[in-house]
This record gives C-alpha cells, sequence and structure tokens, in this order.
C-alpha cells in the first residue's frame, strides 16, 4: 500500500490549488513578439539604432498587463526616459506617422471613460540603465486584435496630454 506524507500531501493540494487558480489570474499571453526596432528618427544615427525590443501582452480577468524591453540602447541614452505607448497602426521603418495615433480604448468602444490617460491607452515609459529600458502598464482593458506598433518617442509622456514627443522606433505587433 501506498503512503504519503502529510509534507507531500500539503505541496500536491498546494500545487492543485495553483494551478486552477491562475487561469483567473492571467489567462496566458495573447501577444509574444520581438525584434530588431524599425528607425523611424529625422538624424543620421539615435539611441536606438540596431536596438532589439521584446513586447508581450497578458489577457487577464482585470483587462491586460504589457512589458517592453528594449535591448542595445546606445551609451549616449543613459539615465533618459523616454515615452512608449501601443499605437493603432504597423510600424513602417523611416514613416513614423504610419503607426497612427496611440490606441486608446475609449476610441475602441471598449471603456466608457473618456478621455487620453494611463487607463485608456498603453503607456509603457522606461529609463535606460545599462543599455536597457524596460516599461510596464496595466489597464483594465484588452486591446482589440489587429496590426499595431509599440513606439519609443523622444521623451516621457505627459501625464496630461499623453504626448511624447518625436517618434525614434517602433516595433510592429500583431495578435
Amino acid at each position: 500500500m501506498l503512503t504519503t506524507s502529510p509534507l507531500r500531501t500539503a505541496v500536491g493540494a498546494t500545487a492543485i490549488v495553483l494551478l486552477t487558480a491562475t487561469p483567473a489570474l492571467a489567462l496566458g499571453p495573447f501577444l509574444r513578439t520581438s525584434g530588431v526596432l524599425s528607425d523611424l528618427a529625422t538624424t543620421a544615427s539615435g539611441p536606438f539604432d540596431g536596438a532589439r525590443a521584446r513586447v508581450q501582452m497578458v489577457e487577464s480577468a482585470r483587462g491586460s498587463h504589457a512589458v517592453l524591453t528594449v535591448k542595445g540602447i546606445g551609451p549616449a541614452a543613459e539615465g533618459d526616459t523616454f515615452g512608449a505607448h501601443l499605437h493603432d497602426g504597423p510600424c513602417i521603418a523611416g514613416n513614423g506617422a504610419a503607426a497612427g495615433p496611440h490606441y486608446n480604448s475609449h476610441a475602441h468602444g471598449q471603456s466608457p471613460t473618456p478621455g487620453i490617460n494611463d487607463r485608456t491607452e498603453i503607456w509603457l515609459d522606461f529609463t535606460v540603465e545599462d543599455g536597457t529600458g524596460t516599461g510596464t502598464a496595466s489597464v483594465p482593458f484588452v486591446p482589440e486584435s489587429g496590426s499595431r506598433s509599440v513606439v519609443i518617442h523622444a521623451d516621457p509622456t505627459n501625464a496630461q496630454t499623453g504626448a511624447a514627443g518625436p517618434r525614434l522606433a517602433c516595433l510592429t505587433v500583431a495578435w
């Protein structure tokens, strides 16, 4: 006859609880993409030339959570903060306007909250440290599927207007 220790039973019960509780907390990645950033800057060279980015978004019962990680940022940008946002359209190198405006849940009919803020848009601002920057955002909506982009701007996001200066680089994200 097989016997089980109380500790092994408790550990097994905990694992079952974690496995069954996880889907309620996070439904899993609905977007994971990475690649070399497309250059949108009008200057000959910039801090994001040759840099790579990874974007992951996960849907949850309360909306979605996004993480942007950028690596290989030039040393001249060390300590600088850049705005980064989910935009409505895809990236086209050299054409910052192609990415369209910020993705806004109100404009897509997913939120009763009007306006531009960090609850209706996905803002992923980051500060460069050792050539890397990471931005995160949790929002009370799930973006509609489509071909979109994460655009990195020259300045930090203005909390009142959502503006963040010229578009420097981007990565197309689609799901």
